[in-house]
């Protein structure tokens, strides 16, 4: 967990050069992190959930 923590407070102040809207930052920080893994495979997994889901049934 420190090394998450450590990685996210150096991609804000090194990335940004300062703090003055952390939360965003976080957030951007937090997706990528959570997608480092995917590489190219979003577009598969987005393709696979439209595929997959149902039309809403008051859809027109």
């Amino acid at each position: 967990m420190n090394t998450v923590i450590s990685l996210a407070q150096t991609f804000i102040d090194g990335t940004y050069h300062g703090r003055t809207r952390r939360q965003l930052y976080l957030e951007e920080y937090t997706y990528r992190f959570n997608r480092r893994h995917l590489g190219n495979g979003i577009a598969e997994r987005l393709l696979g959930a439209c595929l997959g889901s149902h039309p809403h049934p008051y859809a027109t």
